[in-house]
């Protein structure tokens, strides 16, 4: 299968989340500039990646593969908004709950690879994968899933084509065609528009004031 082909279908977890929450009723009211932004997303993505100009494999076990991961990465966004956040846990507290969780599953098949050499350069990339790359991204997640929601943390698979083909550009010097970079700036627009706040601002609450005056209650 195609590495395009593969980059649009990891790109559908977004409208998997959106179709889970709307099922589940865990999903907001859709605005029509939110649905623009989605589908606006997805076409930039198409943008970047052509498939239609490399090959096909969307008919292989590799698509169907890659097309029901990207629908577990939605189910787990939906799962977390509807039993994790919310909750009065922070998000903080989450992100670190799991990451040590799956430390501990992952430690009893550590023997299993056999023995590691271990060096100052391995330890320097594990810590910054681990606490960079993972650990302030899961941070991030649910935040960004208590406060947006599900469907607009999962936004974040649009943005990754994005990423990767300017480090592309800037580190391996790959070049940027007009389609690439166009794309890019389609996903940009789309994901702006999923943000988009349409509604009145949320007033903070007012305090209670039903009790006697504060120099009363002393």
């Amino acid at each position: 299968m195609d590495s395009g082909v593969a980059g649009v279908l990891n790109a559908t977890t977004p409208l998997w989340s959106l179709l889970i929450g709307l099922a589940l009723g865990s999903e907001r009211p859709l605005r029509a500039a939110r649905t623009a932004g989605l589908v606006l997303g997805f076409a930039g993505v198409l943008l970047i990646f052509a498939p239609w100009s490399h090959g096909s494999g969307l008919t292989s076990w590799g698509a169907l593969a890659l097309l029901g991961a990207s629908a577990s990465y939605a189910v787990a966004f939906a799962y977390m908004a509807r039993h994790l956040t919310g909750r009065g846990t922070a998000p903080l507290a989450l992100s670190a709950a799991q990451l040590l969780t799956a430390t501990g599953l992952s430690t009893p098949v550590l023997p299993v690879g056999g023995p590691a050499t271990v060096t100052w350069t391995g330890i320097l990339a594990v810590v910054v994968l681990g606490i960079f790359a993972t650990g302030l991204t899961f941070h991030l997640n649910y935040r960004m899933i208590a406060d947006e929601g599900p469907t607009a943390a999962a936004t974040v698979g649009y943005l990754l084509p994005v990423v990767s083909v300017t480090l592309g550009a800037l580190v391996l010097d790959e070049p940027l065609t007009a389609r690439v970079m166009a794309g890019m700036a389609v996903v940009l627009v789309g994901v702006g528009l999923t943000r988009a706040r349409t509604g009145p601002a949320r007033k903070p609450r007012a305090a209670d004031t039903s009790g006697p005056p504060l120099s009363a209650r002393s």
